[in-house]
């Protein structure tokens, strides 16, 4: 089994041990070390460094990993095939991150709130603040959602997606939680055919 793992090539490695540390963090959290890692993975520890010269190098290509297959999972429309139902795009998506932030299990505090969260802040592509912004100013050129100033809405929604994920986590119903989202996203955005006029 040895001889079968250093046969492996550079890019099979390499990929080995993400996928360990991805499962292992998921699992244990912050008290994952790089001995941890390279024993589950039947790795030197060289080899760690070799790919990794730092664990936060190693937290990087896990969380760019996790856009990666967000990405490739809940890919956005385009209007090729017709108009697109921002509504339903936007309750889609939420969804989908409460989901995905709640099959990362541990994973998602290692990468997005710890010391190496501060340490490496996401670069822009990799905001989820700046994705939800794009939707709504999709949505506002649609005509469907309200001319709210898509930046700060943005942050503000993405504030709720994310309390409405650790409310999940904790306990509560998810198909209730959902529900409850779906509601406060749409009355948030909703276009008003009086917006503008005094209230």
């Amino acid at each position: 089994m040895a001889e079968q793992r250093r046969r492996l090539d550079p890019a099979a490695r390499r990929l080995e041990i993400i996928e360990t540390a991805e499962r292992l963090l998921a699992r244990d959290g912050e008290t994952v070390r790089v001995e941890d890692v390279v024993a589950a993975a039947g790795a030197a520890k060289g080899t760690f460094y070799h790919y990794f010269p730092t664990w936060d190098d190693l937290l990087d290509a896990l969380r760019t990993r996790t856009f990666e297959h967000f990405d490739a999972r809940y890919q956005l429309p385009t209007e090729v095939d017709g108009p697109i139902d921002w509504m339903r795009v936007l309750d889609e998506l939420a969804a989908a991150f409460v989901g995905f932030t709640l099959g990362q299990e541990r994973l998602h505090d290692v990468l997005f709130h710890s010391d190496f969260a501060r340490r490496r802040p996401l670069p822009a592509d990799q905001n989820a603040t700046i994705r939800l912004a794009a939707v709504i100013r999709a949505g506002q050129e649609a005509g469907v959602f309200a001319g709210l100033d898509p930046e700060p809405t943005a942050r503000l929604l993405f504030a709720v997606l994310h309390e409405t994920a650790d409310a999940v986590a904790e306990g509560e119903d998810c198909e209730r939680s959902l529900a409850a989202l779906q509601v406060v996203l749409r009355r948030a955005l909703a276009a008003r055919p009086e917006e503008g006029s005094a209230q």
